[in-house]
C-alpha cells in the first residue's frame, strides 16, 4: 500500500537494457520543503502553536464507562491531525504545508534480468511530509518492451528461424537473432523442419542471483510464395523423385507419458 509521500514511477526498458543492466536518469516531480518557511508551515517571523485542544500530544483520550468497567480511547487529534501544533499564520507560498512542488534528478541503476511488473524501492527519495514531516519512497515499477524477435518465458527466451529445404537436407550454418547482436547455430543434415535447438547461458541474467537463461530456437522451413523458371522446374522434378513423404510414426506410450510429465 502507498503512503502519501511515496512516489510510484513506471520505468520502460528495452530487451538489451534488462540484459546487461543500466543506469537511467531521471527527472520527476516532487514535493519539497518550501523555500520561504523552510518547511515549518508558518509566515517567517512566526512560529506554530501548541494545540490546545491535546495540549501537543497530538492525540485525545476518551474515557467510557460500562457493564465490564471503564474503557480509554485514543484518536488522533482533530485539531492538528496528530501533529500536536497548529500553524496559527500559515506561510504564504506553500499555504501552511510547508512544502512545494519541485524538481530532482534522479539516477536509478537497474540490475540485469528484471522482467515488467518488478520493482525496486529507493528509501528517501520521495515526497517529504508536510511541515518537515518523514520523507517518503520512490517505488520503481519496471516495463520491459516487447521484442518482435523473442517470446520470454523468465530468463529463457524463445524464437524461430527460417531456413530453406537444401539447408534442412545438406545441413548449414545459419544466423540467429540475439539480444546483443546476431549468433552462429549449426543445422545439422537431416533436420526436421520444427526442430528446436537450445543455445546454453544465451539468454536473460537471473535478476539478483547467479546463472543465466537459455536461447531457444525453432528452425522452420520458408515456402516460397511464388516460384519460377529454373526453381520451378527443379521443384517439379525433385517431386517425382520423392513421391509421397512418409507416414509420421506414431509416438510411443512411454514417449506420451514422458511429454505429460515434463521429462
Amino acid at each position: 500500500m502507498y503512503k502519501r509521500q511515496d512516489i510510484k514511477l513506471p520505468l520502460s526498458l528495452t530487451l538489451a537494457e534488462v540484459a546487461t543492466g543500466v543506469e537511467k536518469t531521471v527527472v520527476m516531480k516532487v514535493l519539497e520543503a518550501c523555500d520561504k518557511c523552510e518547511g515549518s508551515g508558518s509566515e517567517p517571523g512566526t512560529k506554530p502553536q501548541t494545540c490546545a485542544t491535546c495540549g501537543g500530544a497530538g492525540e485525545v483520550r476518551r474515557a467510557q464507562r460500562s457493564f465490564f468497567g471503564q474503557f480509554v480511547s485514543v484518536a488522533p487529534c482533530p485539531t492538528c491531525a496528530g501533529e500536536g501544533q497548529v500553524v496559527g499564520s500559515p506561510c504564504k507560498k506553500c499555504r501552511g504545508e510547508g512544502r512545494a512542488r519541485a524538481e530532482r534528478t534522479l539516477k536509478i541503476s537497474v540490475p540485469a534480468g528484471v522482467a515488467t511488473g518488478q520493482y525496486m524501492t529507493l528509501r528517501g527519495s520521495g515526497n517529504i511530509g508536510p511541515r518537515s514531516g518523514t520523507r517518503g519512497d520512490v517505488l520503481v515499477v519496471f516495463e520491459v518492451e516487447d521484442d518482435e524477435r523473442f517470446d520470454r518465458d523468465g530468463e529463457d527466451l524463445f524464437c524461430e528461424a527460417l531456413v530453406t529445404y537444401p539447408q534442412l537436407v545438406f545441413g548449414a550454418d545459419i544466423r540467429v537473432p540475439g539480444i546483443l547482436g546476431e549468433l552462429s547455430l549449426r543445422v545439422p543434415a537431416g533436420t526436421q523442419s520444427g526442430a528446436m535447438f537450445h543455445l546454453r547461458g544465451r539468454g536473460l541474467p537471473r535478476v539478483n542471483a547467479s546463472g543465466v537463461g537459455d536461447l531457444h530456437i525453432k528452425v522452420q522451413l520458408w515456402t516460397p510464395q511464388s516460384v519460377h523458371g529454373d526453381e520451378e522446374q527443379a521443384i517439379k522434378h525433385l517431386a517425382t523423385l520423392q513421391g509421397q513423404a512418409p507416414p509420421q510414426r506414431e509416438k510411443s506410450i512411454w514417449s506420451k507419458m514422458k511429454e505429460a510429465l515434463g521429462a
